[in-house]
């Protein structure tokens, strides 16, 4: 970085030549107390381009149509920004305003499902005890069908067994010609019990 004598040494050409950009002449670069004053005083018709006394009215007027559409434009520019910041807004108010609904919308669906689970479930536990009141009741009644054909398997046994169906076998040994039948009896009743 150059001190103050240094920079006071150089010679203007040279840095306007290619080493830097220098916004002003060599012969109308303003002093720092120009800048200063040209900057706290914004009505002041001098400007930092021009020495003191050597600006011409036309290009005063000039730097302050300059100016003043450059305000404007900025002006302008910022009432696009604000315009475009408030239209965000709203599309982001509007897109909060559609989310809420669809949340609504999804809990009450959710809601609903979650009644349907409820009857659903209640629906399976009511299946289910049916389902084994009627397996009980298909046990009981295979084992009642089961002792009618063991009762009615007894009772054609006997009726060949019996005096006039062939006496000879209940004359010879009462105990050996009941025998099947007294296990078809004890069948019966241990089915039974």
């Amino acid at each position: 970085m150059l001190s103050l004598q240094e920079a006071n040494g150089l010679d203007l050409d040279v840095m306007g030549s290619g080493f830097g950009f220098t916004p002003w002449g060599p012969d109308t670069c303003p002093t720092l107390d120009q800048l200063m004053a040209a900057t706290t005083t914004p009505s002041s018709s001098s400007s930092p381009c021009s020495s003191v006394g050597a600006a011409s009215p036309e290009e005063e007027e000039a730097e302050l149509r300059r100016r003043q559409r450059r305000k404007a434009s900025n002006r302008l520019s910022a009432r696009r920004s604000r315009a475009r910041k408030q239209q965000r807004l709203e599309e982001l108010r509007g897109t909060a305003a559609q989310l809420r609904a669809q949340k609504r919308e999804l809990a009450a669906r959710l809601s609903l499902a979650a009644r349907h689970e409820l009857a659903a479930r209640r629906d399976n536990a009511r299946l289910r005890a049916e389902a084994a009141a009627l397996a009980r009741r298909c046990r009981e009644a295979r084992r009642t069908l089961a002792l009618q054909r063991l009762a009615q398997e007894l009772r054609s046994r006997r009726q060949i067994l019996q005096p006039g169906g062939g006496g000879g076998a209940l004359a010879t040994g009462g105990a050996a010609a009941f025998g099947p039948g007294q296990g078809a009896a004890m069948g019966l009743a241990s089915l039974m019990t």
